[in-house]
């Protein structure tokens, strides 16, 4: 039988990319049976984009307050009538093969809850950045343990998954009060509920990156350690099997995304930001039980313009006499 599928894009003042998006939806070799846009509270008229498309699709227009992509993406699975739920980001697109690929992954597979694929990076005009990501960047998939789900950056988007609803309900679909990491919390919450999932090494998606995100904004940062928090109680340390989550994994994980925050913004001479991600550094640096010489480290970023000063004397050094050759590495 043919497999029922939801397709929903949620949207918050994407005119300007929304089109390319749902032409992608269109252009697929399995079309989906409905596509559903919800708009989280749009002010640029965004919905004025899918004028003219003449998609054959049944189509269904959901609005909303803003209440963020998580409850836009869970609105949408709510209204959903497919068994099978493909979400789509306003500023992506997906190969027209992507559904039918990730469809016959799940086919027979009533254990399965998730099928999802490599994907393309391209730059906010369009252009191809790189080609497979995950292969690029060495990113082992599939997961097949929990330590390995929560000890590094997933990068399972929800563009390039397909997902079976029942199990997307389950587990009571996106945390809401995620801005952030809500994507990594979802796939850590189906796989401890016994759902597998399948892996396809295509690329079957182009994933838009903007040169001008940020991943340390106060927000985002909030929401870091809001999901750390999160996996400390869902996953409390095991002591016979010696499998300390948090010490080891979690907290060293996102210490590191906080440094690489701080370095970025005190290289740009963004001291707020800076401010921001040196204090979530404390905090995970508590988390993973830091020792005397990681916080006498820690000492050296308490002042952002300071440490400023002391890359740019690094870097006008020559490289033999450099004392710092990469901050990421020297501050682990």
């Amino acid at each position: 039988m043919r497999p029922t599928i939801s397709a929903i894009v949620p949207v918050f003042n994407g005119r300007r990319y929304l089109p390319q998006a749902v032409e992608s939806v269109q252009l697929q070799s399995l079309p989906p049976a409905e596509l559903i846009v919800v708009d989280d509270g749009s002010t640029d008229d965004s919905l004025a984009a899918l004028a003219g498309l003449g998609s054959g699709l049944p189509l269904r227009v959901l609005r909303q307050s803003n209440a963020g992509q998580s409850a836009a993406r869970n609105r949408g699975a709510e209204a959903a009538r497919g068994d099978f739920l493909a979400f789509l980001d306003q500023d992506d697109a997906w190969h027209p093969q992507h559904l039918q690929t990730l469809a016959a992954a799940l086919a027979g597979r009533p254990e399965a809850g998730w099928a999802y694929s490599d994907f393309d990076e391209m730059d906010s005009n369009g252009n191809l950045v790189t080609h497979r990501f995950l292969a690029e960047h060495g990113l082992q998939h599939p997961k097949t343990s929990l330590y390995a789900c929560v000890a590094a950056d997933l990068m399972v988007l929800p563009s390039a998954s397909l997902l079976r609803k029942s199990a997307f309900s389950a587990v009571g679909g996106f945390d809401e009060a995620l801005s952030g990491y809500e994507d990594d919390d979802l796939f850590v919450r189906v796989f401890r509920a016994g759902w597998t999932h399948v892996y396809v090494p295509q690329a079957l998606v182009r994933f838009r990156v903007h040169g001008d995100s940020s991943s340390a904004s106060e927000r985002f940062l909030a929401s870091r350690l809001r999901f750390a928090r999160k996996l400390q109680g869902l996953l409390p340390d095991d002591r016979r099997m010696r499998r300390y989550y948090m010490r080891d994994g979690i907290a060293p994980r996102f210490f590191n995304s906080s440094l690489d925050d701080y370095v970025r913004a005190c290289v740009a001479r963004d001291w707020p930001t800076a401010r921001l991600s040196y204090a979530a550094l404390r905090q995970f640096a508590a988390l993973r039980q830091a020792g005397a010489r990681l916080r006498w480290k820690l000492s050296w970023l308490r002042q952002p313009r300071l440490f400023h000063l002391l890359v740019a004397l690094n870097d006008h050094l020559p490289r033999p006499l450099r004392f710092v050759r990469n901050p990421m590495i020297t501050l682990r």
